[in-house]
C-alpha cells in the first residue's frame, strides 16, 4: 500500500496512471486516456489568477473583472507566499 506523501521520482506516465487508479483518483476512458476525478470545483477562479501588466501587453489585453492587472513589482512577493 502506498501511503499519503509517498514520493516517486522519474516514473513513467503509465506508472503514474496505475498509482492514480489504485488511489481512487480516476479511471481509464474507453480510449485508454486517464480521466481524473476532480470533485465539484474543477476550475481556477478568475479572482485567483494574476496577470502581470507590462508595457508590451498594456494595450493588447482587455483588462477588467476577469483579466485583472497585477503589478510586476509584487511578483516576487506573490511567488514567495505561494511557495510558503
Amino acid at each position: 500500500m502506498i501511503t499519503p506523501g509517498t514520493r516517486f521520482v522519474d516514473i513513467t506516465g503509465a506508472e503514474l496512471v496505475v498509482h492514480a487508479i489504485r488511489r481512487g483518483e480516476g479511471t481509464l476512458a474507453a480510449n485508454g486516456a486517464f480521466v481524473a476525478i476532480t470533485g465539484n470545483r474543477t476550475g481556477r477562479s478568475p479572482r485567483d489568477r494574476f496577470n502581470v501588466q507590462e508595457a508590451t501587453t498594456l494595450n493588447e489585453i482587455q483588462w477588467g473583472y476577469v483579466i485583472r492587472p497585477f503589478d510586476y513589482e509584487n511578483v516576487d512577493d506573490l511567488r514567495a507566499r505561494a511557495e510558503a
